[in-house]
């Protein structure tokens, strides 16, 4: 019997738990489809001076200090990703993901 109460509140504990993970998830979609939107444009905007900034370029990786050409944002060498990259013209940190 005991158990028994244990895997109904349990149950209802998930059940009433659910609205909020169905809203982080819809907000996590959201997120990564603007993201992924970004991506395909292949130029992000910087928000303090409007020059464009391309994604796709030759690029040091933070980490690994690897230069190769390609995305700024993901090194092919060692995997690093980064979220955040500083604008080529005026320095500002660009928040990407």
């Amino acid at each position: 019997m005991d158990k028994t109460l244990r895997w109904i509140g349990l149950a209802l504990l998930y059940l009433l738990a659910s609205p909020v993970y169905v809203i982080v998830f819809a907000c996590k979609v959201m997120k990564l489809s603007r993201g992924a939107a970004l991506m395909r444009k292949g130029y992000i905007d910087c928000p303090h001076c409007g020059a464009t900034n391309a994604l796709d370029l030759l690029a040091t990786c933070p980490k690994c200090r690897a230069t190769e050409y390609g995305s700024r944002l993901r090194c092919t060498s060692c995997g690093e990703q980064s979220r955040s990259f500083d604008c080529d013209y005026c320095s500002v940190t660009i928040k990407v993901l």
